[in-house]
């Protein structure tokens, strides 16, 4: 023993034999060895096996878990553990959002069309009410977290501002969701790419933006490739068109009336749907009471209900996939909520854009759909100009847009 740390300091015994000696020092260095015998290797002592095979395995654990941490702290950053789990973590939002959006799409289309119940803004509601429920458990009954904006959303500013700004979601949610019963899936993703130039007029003409040359050329090139697209359709009606059109146009009034309205208010994606829903999920209420519910109720006690069948027969059917539908729209807000988290938003709009392509894809190849190649250039300009856009968009480049003379627009996720 070194003197001063432990037992004293004795003089070796001219008198010891070296095996005692070496019996007292393994009694000492070893705690867990009290007994003599076991120090000197007796054969046939388990006892002694056991606790020096304890005592070497503990010694053996402690240096490689040592040996581990000192070697994944001398490996470079793309390769350490934190950074393996964030990658891994980014993977499975990655998955998670590519996955649920077209899920959801494919989904309520087979309820209206497959399924015979062509009533989309019932659809709608259903999902923006389980949006609403979801975020009441989660903020008032569970707690999970603090309302940052609660002081500043009073009744009268939230029947004021927030009740027109639900009026353009709602719209903007139930138009997307009829447009189905007129349009293949595919040729509604591409006109999807028409939002963002209705959104930037709109946004110059209430001056909340003012846009470069680069972005407005952007804007151009996405309109005439839709263009293109639409004059490739094999299967176009007028109708359909005029509902998506106007549906992208209540998406583009929707943000505007954010950045006019909410200046002031920072939402995260959650919190701001927690706010949104309740009012959102009202005005679709209303309007499928005023619009659906009487053709629900003739077609269900006519005599002759009509090739799609009576609506209640329809409606338990197609339960599953009604409640299947409710949790992905839940899904693709936290999702989105997610995406953002791990990346930003720019990345959002630009894996949105690369999902929809996917769902075009996939709607060719598995669905069944007539594409014509005209179609599928025009798409891919106005995929390519988006892409352009959102760069020019985000500051990232030369000749970029100028930046909102507003605050950015809170967060409320993606419409269901």
């Amino acid at each position: 023993m070194i003197p001063g740390r432990g037992a004293p300091h004795r003089p070796a015994d001219p008198n010891t034999s070296q095996s005692d000696t070496e019996e007292e020092i393994m009694t000492e260095k070893s705690p867990l060895i009290t007994d003599p015998s076991l120090a000197k290797g007796k054969p046939g002592d388990s006892r002694r096996s056991r606790v020096s095979e304890d005592l070497s395995d503990s010694l053996t654990t402690d240096k490689e878990a040592s040996w581990l941490d000192a070697a994944l702290g001398a490996l470079p950053f793309e390769l350490s553990k934190e950074r393996v789990c964030y990658v891994a973590e980014l993977l499975l939002v990655l998955t998670f959002f590519m996955s649920v959006g077209p899920v959801l799409i494919l989904v309520n289309k087979n309820i209206l069309k497959d399924r015979h119940f062509p009533y989309p803004i019932l659809v709608s509601l259903l999902g923006q009410g389980t949006s609403m429920l979801f975020t009441a458990v989660y903020f008032r009954v569970l707690k999970m977290q603090e309302l940052k904006m609660q002081d500043q959303v009073t009744w009268p500013f939230y029947l004021k501002n927030m009740g027109i700004v639900g009026a353009g979601t709602a719209g903007s949610l139930a138009l997307g969701q009829i447009v189905y019963l007129y349009l293949s899936v595919s040729f509604i993703q591409i006109l999807k790419s028409v939002t963002p130039v209705l959104t930037s007029i709109l946004l110059v003409a209430f001056g909340i933006e003012h846009l470069s040359a680069r972005v407005w050329f952007c804007v151009l090139m996405i309109s005439l490739g839709a263009a293109l697209a639409s004059y490739g359709e094999v299967h176009f009606r007028f109708v359909g068109v005029a509902i998506m059109l106007t549906g992208s146009t209540c998406e583009g009034l929707r943000m505007v009336l954010t950045q006019k309205l909410l200046v002031n208010l920072k939402f995260s994606a959650l919190e701001g749907l927690y706010y949104y829903a309740p009012i959102t999920t009202a005005w679709m209420l209303l309007a499928s009471l005023l619009l659906e519910a009487p053709v629900f109720y003739a077609r269900q006690y006519a005599e002759d209900p009509g090739p799609n069948g009576r609506p209640l027969d329809a409606l338990r059917d197609c339960a599953w996939l009604m409640a299947l539908a409710c949790v992905l729209g839940v899904a693709v807000n936290l999702s989105s909520m997610l995406m953002i988290k791990y990346t930003s938003s720019v990345s959002l709009k630009l894996l949105s854009t690369a999902r929809n392509a996917g769902l075009v894809l996939y709607a060719v190849i598995f669905g069944g759909e007539q594409t014509t190649f005209l179609q599928l250039l025009g798409y891919s300009v106005c995929v390519v100009f988006f892409a352009l856009y959102v760069y020019a968009k985000s500051g990232q480049g030369p000749g970029t847009a100028s930046r909102p003379t507003t605050p950015a627009t809170p967060g409320t996720g993606p419409p269901i």
